[in-house]
Order: C-alpha cells, then structure tokens, then sequence
C-alpha cells in the first residue's frame, strides 16, 4: 500500500507576499492620476455642455458619505480657459463611478 507525500518536516515554509495592481485605482486620487497619465496632455478631460476641458487638479477636498457604500469627492481643478471648475466625483466602494461639473467659478454650471 502506498501512503500520500508527506511535506517533510525538515523544511521551512516560506510565505510570500505578492503585490498586484488593479486596473482600477482606488480612491479619487488614484483615478486621477491613472487618467492624466494616459491622456495625451496629462490632463483631466470632462465634457461641459459638448466642449471638451482640459483640467488640471489643484486641490482634493473631503470625501462626503452619500450612504449605501457610496461618496463624493469634490475637486477644485483649473482650466486651460482660467476658470476653476468644481468636479464631484462619485465613488461606491473606493472606486470612481463618476463625474460631473458641480461649480464654475464657485457657481453651478449654465446649460
């Protein structure tokens, strides 16, 4: 009769630890920096009545609790016209589930 391989008891086990990345970065931040970094511009692109803006990031805020596992975040961030646009990021379990324009230039946005 053959017995299974034992693991023999002169040898020590080794644990290792392996980082991976996610595709999707978590928090505002890290979606930030994954969408500057594969823009052509390394800038944040959002669409405001069909124009195109070009952002740049200038200051994070407060993340607010929305309940059901989902936040917002809002960011002040600078355009290439020299407004400052209020984007409120949305996110529901560390993740970016989106985006919209809250203020422009500390008011809402026209449509």
């Amino acid at each position: 009769m053959s017995q299974p391989p034992r693991p023999s008891g002169g040898q020590s086990q080794q644990t290792q630890t392996q980082t991976t990345k996610t595709t999707s970065p978590q928090g505002v931040k890290g979606y930030l920096d994954s969408q500057m970094a594969s823009s052509k511009d390394k800038k944040f692109h959002v669409t405001l009545n069909g124009k195109d803006l070009a952002l740049t990031p200038i200051k994070i805020r407060e993340e607010k609790k929305l309940g059901g596992g989902k936040s917002s975040t809002p960011v002040d961030m600078k355009g290439a016209d020299g407004r400052t646009y209020e984007i409120d990021f949305v996110l529901s379990g560390g993740q970016v589930t989106g985006a919209s324009v809250g203020k422009v230039n500390g008011k809402a946005p026209s449509s």
